[in-house]
Order: structure tokens, then C-alpha cells, then sequence
């Protein structure tokens, strides 16, 4: 935290000087009650109606600045958090694809939302709070001293061991709040996987399952959220008492002193007043010092960021597989692999299901590292280039395309504002889409879109995208014969691009064109 309290120091100085002057405020307050006591004891009603106004005076303001600072602390809190949400994001977009895929996608959600509310609140709301509570115990000692020095003596006494109580509780405190930040990431990722399931269990007529699988995800969240619940509990309950110890032994010794005459009566309600202060801030402090300490965890999941960027490469050339192996665990995907994909050259991959054709792609485009033998751009080894250069010159299409919930031009352009009308036209004429271009600027999401039309998105990006190199992952499978054939031919009849389609089926008419059918599970070379 003390990063983005750093990178927003100035914010963050002007908070803290907000929060100083309401505490003096408010000490200040605290402070003409003694005053308004006295005079109503000598029976001084002019003065009492005037100390009186001021004491109004002091809590309006005391009441406007409370509202000024909510507002300042929400602005500022939501600054820093975004900041943090932009870490997570980055460490996502540095890590490898098939790190990405590692997390289920619930997980990521309940980092992003989750622990960023836990952060917010058990963290930078709770250090605002601390700088509160001790400027609020610094001004209502500078303003003991005013009464008794004995009074301070006992309330520094006290503080001390007010200080030091909350040590044995921090270390059970940081582990509570671990175990129920990981709850709060299994109740996301399993609801989340529930829903995307509910198609299957529906078809089944298994829909009551649905029910029982996600209640069953609920109940172990709610009992962890118990148990956190409960150590918080008793640690607040505990810290409290001793607050409530404190401020009696004040009193008692405040009540002494006003029998022997060393202060006056209405030095009783202001300490009262002001003690209370004291020991319930340390009380708060101890409590927040507990909190914050069990936020680090959290904190960590924001800034574990991969080594720096491996060698990049301009453009792909050829490219030679030698001898390449794939095994997950025990099992081999495939064994022995060689084959030279020529710059230009047009290659398919085929086999049955689990033959490792869309996994010979992935190490293709780097995403998968851990394979046994070469595989060599040019000169360099796969394992030696960053895979964000070898993706950028490649042009990705997979079977299954997302819409987002965007304008149909964002969703073609993915953003890209250097993509004119005029090239987003041609490349709708070439997949038999032109009747898109009446609705380029429509709020389009999911439901907008048949599975032959999503897919005929997902090449239009890959086309606007414009590389040489042209992957398909059974990105034709949802097609007509008749789209489908006249896409792939445009592809195999273009010398400047190098195109490897993965399929089940390959489109009889356009066999002849390809330079090499890849059957995985047999002899290559």
C-alpha cells in the first residue's frame, strides 16, 4: 500500500492535513465543554451562552469537513485501487498466455473485485482511519496537560500497554484474512463455473443439481466468512475491554483530584470526554494495526511479475520443428515432431481428438514453453523469443469467438482507430459480410450474433489485422461449405501468407492447394 500512497503522496498529504484539522476540531470541542461546565457552575450564563455557541459553531464545522473528507477519501481510495487493478492487469498481459489460462477466469474476477474491496476497506480506509485516531490522541493529551500532568502521566502509562496488546493477534489475524480472501476467490470461480455450465445440467434435465452444486459453493464461503468473522470479533471485543479499563482508571484518578482541589469540576466531564477519546482511538488503533498487517497477502497477489522481456523477433521467416515432444504429466500429447513450416507455404494439421493439434499451434505461437526438442525462428529458439513479438506478426482465429458488449466497429476493430471504413469494407466483402457495414456503429453483445456470424467476426479481426502469417484453429467449423471453401481459398491462393489451418475436416476442393496435410499420429517429415 505504501506504494500508491507514495505515487499519490500529494493527495494523500492533503488528506492527512484534513483529517489533523478535524481532529483538533473535534479535541476542541471536547475541551469547551470543560470550559461551559465551569462557567455553569459559577453560574455565568452569558459566558456558558457564549462558550455554548462556540461549541455549536465547532461541531458544524466539525460535520462539514467529515463530509469534505468522505468525499476527498472515496475520490483518492478509488484512484489508488484503479492503480492496483492496472498491476494486476499488467502482471496478466506480461505473464504468458498459458499462465493466463493456468487461473480460472472466476479467480481473476474475484481479485479484481473481491480482494480489491478488501483492500479498500481493510486497507487504505483503515490507515485513514489510523492517522485519524492518533492525531485524535495527540490533541487530547496536548490537552490534559492543560488540566493535571498526573492525568497524562497515567494516559501515556496506559497507552503503552494499549500499544503493545494487539502483537500475539496480528500473525492469526493475516492468516484469517488469507484463508478468507481465498474463499471469497472459490466462491467466484465456482459460481462462475456453475453458470457456464448450466446449458449441459439444463439439456440433462439435471437442473435441480445446479441448485445444490452452487448452494453447496455458498455454504463453505459463509463458513469461512464466520470464522474470519468471529477471530475479528473477539479481537475487537478484547481490545475494548481494556479501552473501557483505561478509561475508568482516568476517571477515577480525574475524580480524585477534583476532592483534593487540584482541578476544577468541570474537568471531570472534558476528561471524561477526552479520555474516552484516547482509549477508544488506541483501542481502534490496535485493531487497525491488526487489519492492515492482514491485507499484505492480498497485496502480494498484485505485484508478482514475470522476468523481463526475452529477445523479440521482427518478422517469421521459416520455421523448423526438430524433433519436438509434448507431455501432459505422464501422458504424450506427441512425440517426435519435425517439420519445416515454410514462409508462404500452406500446411494443415489434422487427427482425432487428443492428438495435439491445437497444442502444436500454442507452442507454435510460444504460449506453451515446456516442450523437449527444438523449435527455431530463423537462428533463435522459441524458448530464447518473447511470444508477445511472435504473436504480434501472426493472425489468430480459434472456433469459438467473444462479443463484446460494444459497437459492432469495436468489436471488428478491437479498438483500433487507425482501421479506415474503406479497409473495414473490404475485408466484410471478403468473408461475405458487407450487410455488417448498416450496423458498424450498433450496441452489439453476444446475443446479436448467430455461431456463423461470431466466427465470420473473429476472421474480419484476424484480416484487419493484416499478417503474414494466417493460424486457424477449427476457426471455419460453424461456416457453410460454401463460405467456409471460398475463405480458405482466398488464404491459399495468397503467396505473401503463410497459412496453417487445424481441422477435423478438411474442404475437399481445396486440398489440392495445400503444400503439406499434417496427420498427427503419423510419420513426419
Amino acid at each position: 500500500m505504501r506504494t500508491y500512497i507514495l505515487k499519490y503522496k500529494y493527495d494523500n498529504l492533503v488528506h492527512i492535513l484534513l483529517l489533523a484539522l478535524n481532529s483538533a476540531i473535534f479535541v476542541s470541542a471536547s475541551v469547551t465543554l470543560a470550559l461551559m461546565t465551569n462557567q455553569l457552575v459559577s453560574k455565568r450564563i452569558q459566558s456558558f451562552l457564549a462558550l455554548l455557541g462556540l461549541e455549536v459553531g465547532l461541531y458544524v464545522i466539525y460535520l462539514v469537513l467529515n463530509y469534505i473528507i468522505a468525499v476527498h477519501q472515496t475520490k483518492l481510495i478509488q484512484k489508488m485501487t484503479l492503480s492496483i487493478r492496472q498491476s494486476y492487469l499488467s502482471k496478466i498481459i506480461h505473464h504468458s498466455f498459458s499462465e493466463f489460462r493456468k487461473t480460472d477466469i472466476g479467480e481473476h474476477l474475484s481479485v479484481l473485485n473481491n480482494d480489491i474491496q478488501l483492500i479498500e476497506s481493510n486497507g487504505f480506509s483503515s490507515i485513514y482511519t489510523l492517522c485519524s485516531t492518533v492525531f485524535t490522541t495527540l490533541f487530547s493529551i496536548i490537552a490534559l496537560l492543560s488540566y493535571d500532568v498526573r492525568i497524562v502521566l497515567l494516559a501515556i502509562f496506559l497507552t503503552l500497554c494499549l500499544t503493545y496488546l494487539p502483537k500475539p493477534f496480528t500473525n492469526k489475524m493475516q492468516k484469517s484474512m488469507e484463508i478468507f480472501s481465498k474463499a471469497n476467490e472459490e466462491l467466484v470461480s465456482g459460481i462462475s463455473d456453475q453458470l457456464y455450465g448450466y446449458a449441459d445440467v439444463y439439456y440433462a434435465s439435471r437442473k435441480q443439481i445446479f441448485l445444490r452444486q452452487v448452494r453447496s459453493i455458498v455454504e463453505k464461503y459463509i463458513a469461512q466468512k464466520i470464522i474470519f468473522t468471529k477471530r475479528n470479533t473477539s479481537t475487537e471485543t478484547l481490545m475494548a475491554l481494556f479501552s473501557v479499563a483505561a478509561q475508568m482508571l482516568i476517571l477515577l484518578l480525574t475524580g480524585l483530584l477534583i476532592i483534593f482541589g487540584n482541578i476544577t469540576v468541570g474537568t471531570i466531564a472534558s476528561v471524561g470526554q477526552i479520555s474516552g477519546n484516547i482509549f477508544n482511538s488506541l483501542s481502534t488503533i490496535n485493531q487497525l494495526q491488526v487489519t492492515i498487517k492482514s491485507v499484505d497477502p492480498i497485496l502480494k497477489k498484485f505485484h508478482d511479475f514475470p522476468e523481463g522481456p526475452k529477445t523479440c523477433i521482427a518478422t517469421i521467416q521459416d520455421v523448423r520443428f526438430e524433433n519436438v515432444s509434448y507431455h501432459f504429466g505422464e501422458k504424450a500429447v506427441f512425440e517426435g515432431f519435425t517439420q519445416t513450416f515454410k514462409k508462404g507455404g500452406k500446411y494443415a494439421i489434422t487427427g482425432c481428438s487428443g492428438s495435439g493439434k491445437s497444442t502444436l499451434l500454442n507452442i507454435f505461437l510460444g504460449n506453451l514453453k515446456d516442450y523437449e526438442g527444438k523449435i527455431l525462428f530463423g537462428k533463435l529458439e522459441s524458448k530464447e523469443i518473447d511470444e508477445n513479438s511472435i504473436v504480434s506478426e501472426c493472425a489468430y482465429v480459434g472456433s469459438q469467438t467473444h462479443i463484446y458488449n460494444d459497437t459492432l466497429r469495436n468489436n471488428l476493430t478491437l479498438w483500433n482507430e487507425a482501421i479506415t471504413d474503406t479497409h473495414i469494407k473490404e475485408v466484410l466483402e471478403r468473408v461475405n459480410l458487407l450487410s455488417f457495414l448498416s450496423r458498424i456503429d450498433e450496441q452489439v453483445s453476444d446475443g446479436s450474433f448467430s455461431e456463423g456470424q461470431k466466427q465470420r467476426i473473429g476472421l474480419i479481426r484476424a484480416f484487419l489485422k493484416g499478417c503474414s502469417v494466417v493460424i486457424f484453429d477449427e476457426a471455419t467449423a460453424n461456416l457453410d461449405h460454401n463460405n467456409a471453401t471460398r475463405i480458405e481459398h482466398l488464404l491459399l491462393s495468397d503467396p505473401n501468407i503463410t497459412y496453417i489451418t487445424v481441422t477435423h475436416h478438411l474442404i475437399k476442393e481445396n486440398e489440392p492447394y495445400f503444400d503439406k496435410i499434417i496427420r498427427l499420429g503419423e510419420a513426419t517429415e
